[in-house]
């Protein structure tokens, strides 16, 4: 817990100086001298924790992930929710971002010469492809 206090003071540091998203892409870097001063009293055992974490050096881990929190925020993969989530130990995306990875997107069903691929109301299914697709998206059931 006292390591995700440290991560968050950092997080509202950078997000407190860029009060929105339009804020943040005018200003790309207005909270990262923030966010580098929050990062800078964290103890070294966390530093090098987060640097192991982020697949980085210690001397590199502060500007990476200040960038990387403020790259989020500007994309909006990072906002005051994820902020919250992680005051109270829930899962976040502030972790896949600190980690470098990018957003996770579901991939499209494969493709087949006997099926189409339909679009329903709880999510991908196929029909022959004799059928057309059923406009509600409830047909399939």
């Amino acid at each position: 817990m006292k390591n995700n206090v440290l991560l968050l003071a950092a997080a509202v540091a950078l997000i407190g100086c860029q009060s929105s998203q339009a804020a943040a892409k005018r200003a790309p870097d207005a909270g990262l001298e923030g966010c580098l001063g929050a990062v800078r009293v964290w103890n070294i055992s966390f530093k090098h924790d987060m640097a192991s974490f982020m697949g980085t050096s210690q001397e590199r881990m502060p500007t990476l992930f200040c960038q990387r929190l403020a790259d989020g925020v500007r994309s909006g993969r990072v906002s005051y929710s994820d902020i919250n989530r992680l005051q109270l130990d829930q899962p976040t995306e502030i972790w896949m971002v600190i980690k470098g990875k990018p957003k996770v997107t579901q991939a499209p069903a494969p493709r087949s010469l006997k099926f189409r691929n339909c679009s329903g109301v709880d999510g991908a299914f196929q029909v022959p492809i004799s059928q057309k697709c059923p406009l509600s998206g409830w047909a399939h059931h």
